[in-house]
C-alpha cells in the first residue's frame, strides 16, 4: 500500500497565497462581468442624456420593424422602430416616439447612400464599434438629411 500517495497522477497542493489570489480573480472576474450588464448600462443612459453628439453616416438601407421588451416580472412590449444601415456608422435604431405608420414612412424616406445626421448619446456614438461587435445597434434620438452634402 502506497499511503495517500495517488498511483499514476499527480496531486498538487497550491499555496495559500495562490488560492487566495485565484479566488480575488474570480471575484474580480464576476464583479466586472457583474457590472458591465447591470451597472454599465444604466451609466451609459444617463450619460448620453446629459452629452448629446451629432455623427454623420452613409445610410445604405433603413429597415421599419419592432423591437420587443421585457422586464423582470415577465411583462413586455412591442415597439415600432426604424434601424438604420451604415457602413461606416454600423447600425442605429431610432424608437422613440414612433408609431408603426411613421416608423415606416420614415424607412421609405431614406435615399440610399445619401448621407444623414444622426443624434446619439456621446457614450453610445463612442462605443459603436463595441456594440456592433456584440451585435447591439445604438439608439438615436433623431435622424435628419446632412445639409453638408
Amino acid at each position: 500500500m502506497q499511503g495517500d500517495r495517488v498511483i499514476g497522477g499527480s496531486e498538487r497542493e497550491y499555496s495559500r497565497s495562490v488560492q487566495w489570489v485565484a479566488s480575488l480573480l474570480v471575484l474580480a472576474l464576476f464583479a466586472i462581468v457583474l457590472f458591465l450588464f447591470l451597472v454599465g448600462p444604466e451609466i451609459l443612459t444617463r450619460y448620453d442624456k446629459a452629452h448629446m453628439t451629432t455623427i454623420s453616416c452613409k445610410v445604405t438601407a433603413a429597415y421599419a420593424g419592432s423591437a420587443s421588451t421585457r422586464s423582470l416580472k415577465g411583462g413586455g412590449t412591442s415597439l415600432p422602430q426604424v434601424e438604420y444601415r451604415s457602413p461606416d456608422c454600423g447600425n442605429l435604431v431610432l424608437s422613440r416616439g414612433l408609431t408603426a405608420e411613421v416608423a415606416e414612412k420614415r424607412a421609405a424616406e431614406v435615399v440610399r447612400g445619401e448621407r444623414y445626421d444622426f443624434r446619439i448619446g456621446e457614450g453610445s456614438a463612442r462605443l459603436r464599434g463595441l456594440f456592433q461587435a456584440v451585435g447591439v445597434a445604438p439608439d438615436v434620438t433623431a435622424v435628419r438629411a446632412d445639409g453638408g452634402n
